[in-house]
């Protein structure tokens, strides 16, 4: 085959492979720019025949993989660090995969393998080189491509929140040449940082476990049938834009959005809608992030009026099922709902943190808006005021005493201000993001008080209104005519949930015939006197059943909603054998875990299969609703 079309037909099915298996990534891909500064990357041929990458960056250049035997160099790398006990094993450098494949024959397949690739065009290199669909499809495998050594870090501590696991850290030779000490020890300072901010993280996931996936199910015909941040991107380009948080400092100048309507497009963020409101201001968008039943009383007594929402699919389904009429989703990637999603348009990604004023930040920028002002954005206690006056929460207060986690940090006129963790870490999230904007676009705080959010032009509200809110341009406008309802076809999206739905009831039996199985075992067990066959037998039969319900899982439904249930059965009492326990001790022990791993399996495969059904019926008669439409 020529060379070229042999490159094309590698490209073609990496690509594939990449959209299939990891869609988030893939769709991330392409709306990255791959003419990064001051790096340079080709693909050369070894001496033994087989691709080796060539970079140079800054005064950096060379080969990231042996010039003879990129295959050996990499055998030989992996066999040196690793062996099979490995826990769960981290790396920077994606280069032509080599050292991965290599690493995942070292330590076996259930092992985890985390890579982090600074450069976007080395792993779009990579894809039209090399055949990495076997990669690509490795579950246990996790790729963090794409950014500085902050925004790399930040995107660990949180995978490793969310995944809950231990690594060791190993490296791949090339990567500091080409990177250097400065970046990996910025790199580390940051994850330090991350990694606590992730166990905050880990708290609220173990806590909504079981309420985000009913959100994202009945969220689901609102996600399908409107559109998603895709529709905003760079419909205000260069256009101001003000996020309205609800801070404490927001009294101080929210009268004035009165006059820059239609001068600046108005975020707003669910909990300060009601202070908005009250003042007879109507924003442009609202935003809602948090899934809990609390952040649905933000919108108690107040109406949005038509205001379009922006949302991520877990936010708390009744304010979808009461307001959502029209919304833009973001995020559309847990596996819940991977296969349901898959036959339509991508909706957009965002980077977000835990707080809603980070969905309002990202939505801002790929809007292309410019200058970015915040205000009501304290991060702080300033006072010890945790809320903007007119707000759900407008009593609350902290202090040193009666808080979490609580610090000091430099506020915007440079004296210590109080705040604690949580609200500590969005500052650093908004620092990391604004660092990779700040070349090309201005960020503003207005806020008049709270934490110094460094990358931002500190100036009053008045100042920044009349700097940068000069002119009026037609925002209802661009924003009515991308709101409008998709009308794609969702019997694909309804197959899947049908599938969905059958797939837990099977999940469901077999977890039910396992606790049988199991007691059964039990009872063998308490005789003292085994009949070994027979415990043969049941212990055959169990293991068949865990291996089809494996199966059965592979979108890995079961996972989200059991996460705290798996951590007891992993880390628990009755996962640690005590010293000098007997046979009989072992095996009370193990089935009484078993036991608890298989009642969670029914309860969530029920849970989710009812969550399931009520997704279908009402996606089903919007579809019905629709064709009589038309």
């Amino acid at each position: 085959m020529n060379p070229t079309l042999e490159l094309m037909k590698i490209r073609e099915e990496n690509m594939r492979e990449l959209r299939a298996s990891r869609s988030l990534l893939f769709e991330s891909l392409f709306s990255m720019q791959l003419d990064e500064q001051n790096m340079t990357v080709r693909v050369e041929a070894s001496k033994a025949g087989m691709p080796t990458l060539y970079l140079s960056r800054g005064e950096a250049a060379g080969l990231f993989h042996s010039r003879y035997q990129p295959l050996v160099e990499a055998e030989r790398w992996a066999a040196a660090h690793t062996d099979k006990n490995a826990k769960n094993l981290a790396f920077f450098g994606f280069g032509l995969g080599y050292q991965i494949r290599a690493l995942r024959e070292a330590i076996g397949a259930d092992k985890g393998i985390i890579v982090l690739e600074p450069s976007w065009e080395v792993f779009d290199t990579a894809l039209g080189a090399v055949d990495l669909r076997d990669l690509l499809k490795d579950e246990n495998l996790h790729l963090i491509i794409g950014g500085t050594a902050r925004q790399l870090a930040r995107q660990m501590g949180a995978l490793a929140g969310q995944k809950m696991f231990e690594m060791d850290w190993l490296e791949w030779p090339a990567f500091r040449r080409f990177y250097g000490n400065e970046y990996l020890e910025e790199f580390s300072k940051e994850l330090s940082r991350s990694m606590r901010d992730a166990r905050l993280d880990q708290n609220t996931v173990l806590y909504f476990q079981r309420e985000w996936p009913r959100n994202i199910l009945y969220n689901l015909p609102a996600i399908l049938k409107n559109p998603g941040i895709n529709a905003l991107q760079n419909k205000f380009n260069k256009k101001p834009a003000i996020i309205v948080s609800a801070g404490p400092s927001l009294s101080k100048n929210v009268e004035m959005l009165h006059e820059i309507k239609d001068k600046a497009v108005i975020l707003c963020v669910d909990t300060a809608y009601r202070v908005l409101q009250t003042k007879g201001i109507q924003p442009d968008l609202i935003f809602s992030l948090d899934g809990s039943e609390l952040n649905y009383r933000h919108f108690t007594g107040v109406r949005p009026e038509g205001i379009p929402l922006v949302m991520v699919p877990n936010v708390h389904h009744k304010i979808i099922e009461e307001y959502g009429q029209r919304v833009f989703s973001a995020n559309i990637f847990d596996m819940l709902v991977s296969e349901v999603v898959k036959q339509i348009e991508p909706k957009g990604l965002l980077s977000v943190s835990g707080s809603v004023a980070t969905l309002a930040f990202s939505t801002a920028c790929r809007m292309g808006c410019d200058p970015v002002i915040f205000i009501g954005q304290d991060l702080a206690y300033p006072g010890g005021q945790a809320y903007s006056k007119g707000t759900m929460f407008e009593t609350m207060t902290k202090t040193v005493e009666n808080g979490f986690m609580m610090r000091h940090v430099e506020g915007i006129d440079g004296m210590p201000v109080l705040t604690d963790a949580q609200l500590d870490s969005f500052r650093v999230w908004f620092e990391v993001q604004i660092e990779e904007y700040e070349a090309g676009r201005t960020f503003v705080d207005a806020t008049e008080g709270g934490a110094k959010i460094h990358g931002t032009e500190i100036m009053t509200l008045r100042e920044a209104v009349d700097r940068y809110c000069t002119e009026s341009f037609d925002i209802q406008g661009v924003i009515e005519k991308v709101s409008e309802r998709r009308s794609d076809d969702l019997n694909p999206s309804i197959m899947a949930l049908r599938t969905m739905s059958r797939t837990l009831y099977q999940i469901r039996r077999l977890a039910k015939l396992a606790l049988i199985k199991n007691q059964e075992l039990r009872e063998l067990y308490k005789l003292r006197r085994l009949r070994a066959g027979k415990v043969a037998f049941i212990s055959a039969m169990l293991d068949r059943i865990e291996e089809h319900i494996k199966r059965l899982n592979g979108e890995k439904w079961l996972d989200a909603p059991m996460q705290h249930l798996l951590l007891v059965v992993t880390r628990g009492r009755l996962a640690q054998a005590p010293e000098n326990e007997t046979d009989h001790a072992k095996a009370m022990r193990v089935t009484e875990n078993a036991k608890l791993l298989y009642q969670g399996m029914v309860q969530t495969a029920e849970e989710l299969k009812d969550h399931v059904e009520v997704a279908l019926r009402r996606l089903e008669t919007e579809t019905i609703q629709g064709e009589k439409l038309r």
